[in-house]
């Protein structure tokens, strides 16, 4: 899953990873979390301004949720365009 987010000027690329669990047989299970990818680029032209970030939750635990996981992104890459505008 991926989500695109405009923040001052900026825009927020929010990109999910599911983790799955080792499995046994053909079943398909649910994801056991998910990892996070965030790339902070301008909004007019889309050059990335930073490498992209992975996170995970805690403990290098993923992240339980769709919901939490792409809210952990967001707040990360407006935490990245907060820090380098006040520079």
């Amino acid at each position: 899953m991926k989500r695109v987010y405009q923040y001052k000027g900026f825009q927020i690329d929010v990109e999910l990873e599911p983790v799955f669990t080792p499995g046994t047989g053909v079943k398909l299970k649910a994801p056991k979390g998910f990892l996070v990818v965030v790339q902070v680029k301008t909004a007019t032209t889309g050059v990335p301004l930073f490498a992209p970030l992975r996170l995970t939750g805690d403990r290098m635990n993923p992240f339980p949720t769709e919901a939490e996981a792409l809210m952990a992104g967001f707040t990360a890459g407006q935490r990245m365009i907060d820090d380098t505008a006040t520079v």
